[in-house]
């Protein structure tokens, strides 16, 4: 009892660790709605239609890094560096959303259009189609980063959480409704669309009755600004994005629909340990913007001994609870779907996750710290690492052999984090500690051409 009371009472006075359990929150409701997509997909139909699935929810994701263009995690810095100037957020908002917009329709009529030439890739006619409907979410998809990287970036993290459950929530209800449905499988990704309208509408009656986006106008100065930073960062969140879906992309080149179907499964189980992570760097990031920038960095080396002591041994339980939990599923829940055979590749992957776990929630460090071509070559190492290993290994060892890869780009990225992050913030991560040269602040708050 005085455990859970303590506990309590640290969430009422720490604002960091109260952010974190509405985050976590947030990912309960993806981890539930993923589970519940993968089962519902794979018990009604088949996991030849799981595998359509997650190949179209892979280029979805994919093509919607480059409909971004970078523009959120420009939003995501620069709200944090400006929260108390309300005109100069105003203008950089408005600006970045306005961009946001007409990026993502133009990304949506593109992926709609080149829908055939994916079927003929994946050889899987079935998968165009549902790429095609997958596409028309894209519309919105961008604009709904830009909103939530802002609410990041000020750290309204409840409404943040609650946002992106609500995102979770709407895809889930929607796929499974189509897939209960007479309807074709591929049309279950029309449920992308539902959730991005759903969101969009959230977040912008959300940022007007809060008053948090006032003084809004289109300022070419910031259009300027976004597309530097953003078009750096791009490739890096391209490539993020890229790595986590890779090996689903690569087992729909080289193997059937099944094989897919059986390895996203089981991936699956990691993207909700990896998503735990995820969610603490959300809520560090903006924390780290901060710090840098007024060389606080006693609160940045705080985080890190916080991270030491804690993400690892909770990783590593996570993981033997998902592995467990895989069985179960495979066994009793939805028996003669053949989705055991996805075991060796979930142990393999989580293996790679458990090793890296207490540096992931500072994978974004370049990028908050302004460095985002540094941020991009540290994910260009993680997914050439991927790529590389799958590509040898998935013909001699099947979906075991795109786990393999997966599992070495994680250390291929956290060894490049170690390293540029001590060349380029003067951070040793490893030894917790900053170089003697770096006690300056490195991240200035500036205008426009500035930063």
């Amino acid at each position: 009892m005085g455990l859970v009371q303590a506990l309590s009472a640290r969430l009422r006075s720490h604002k960091l660790s109260r952010d974190i359990a509405w985050t976590l929150g947030s990912f309960v409701l993806l981890a539930a709605s993923g589970m519940v997509i993968n089962l519902v997909v794979a018990g009604v139909r088949d996991a030849a239609a799981l595998g359509v699935f997650n190949q179209a929810y892979a280029v979805y994701i994919i093509a919607s890094q480059l409909a971004t263009l970078g523009l959120h995690y420009s939003v995501l810095r620069h709200a944090a560096l400006h929260e108390a100037d309300e005109a100069v957020r105003g203008r950089m908002f408005f600006t970045a959303a306005v961009c946001a917009l007409v990026l993502g329709v133009a990304a949506a009529v593109v992926v709609g259009f080149g829908a055939g030439l994916l079927a003929t890739l994946f050889d899987s006619p079935a998968t165009g189609r549902a790429i095609a409907w997958a596409s028309t979410g894209l519309a919105l998809f961008s604009l709904n980063k830009v909103l939530l990287a802002y609410l990041n970036g000020l750290r309204r993290m409840k409404a943040f959480s609650i946002l992106q459950g609500l995102r979770y929530l709407m895809v889930m209800a929607v796929v499974c409704a189509v897939a209960a449905s007479p309807w074709p499988a591929e049309r279950i990704t029309v449920g992308f669309l539902a959730a991005e309208v759903v969101t969009a509408a959230a977040a912008v009656l959300y940022l007007a009755r809060r008053r948090l986006a006032r003084q809004l106008r289109f300022d070419r100065a910031w259009l300027a600004q976004h597309v530097r930073f953003g078009s750096k960062g791009l490739a890096a969140g391209m490539f993020a994005e890229f790595n986590s879906r890779i090996d689903v992309l690569l087992i729909g080149v080289f193997l059937p629909d099944r094989e897919v179907g059986i390895y996203s499964f089981a991936a699956m189980m990691v993207d909700g340990v990896y998503h735990v992570l995820a969610m603490i760097r959300i809520n560090f990031n903006p924390v780290l913007v901060g710090a840098l920038r007024d060389g606080d960095h006693a609160q940045a080396t705080a985080l890190r001994r916080q991270a030491a002591r804690w993400v690892l041994p909770a990783t590593g339980v996570m993981a033997l609870v998902a592995i467990a939990a895989l069985w179960v599923l495979s066994m009793w829940v939805v028996p003669h779907k053949d989705l055991h055979e996805g075991l060796p590749s979930l142990l393999i992957l989580m293996s790679g996750l458990v090793l890296v776990s207490a540096l992931v929630p500072f994978d974004n460090l370049l990028m908050v710290s302004g460095h985002p071509g540094y941020q991009t070559l540290q994910q260009v190492f993680t997914v050439t690492a991927n790529a590389a290993v799958a590509v040898l290994l998935l013909p001699v060892l099947g979906i075991a052999g795109a786990a393999c890869g997966t599992a070495l780009s994680y250390v291929a990225g956290a060894a490049a984090l170690l390293v540029f992050g001590r060349r380029v913030v003067g951070w040793d991560l490893l030894g917790n500690r900053f170089d003697e040269r770096f006690e300056k602040a490195a991240v200035t708050a500036a205008s426009p051409g500035k930063t």
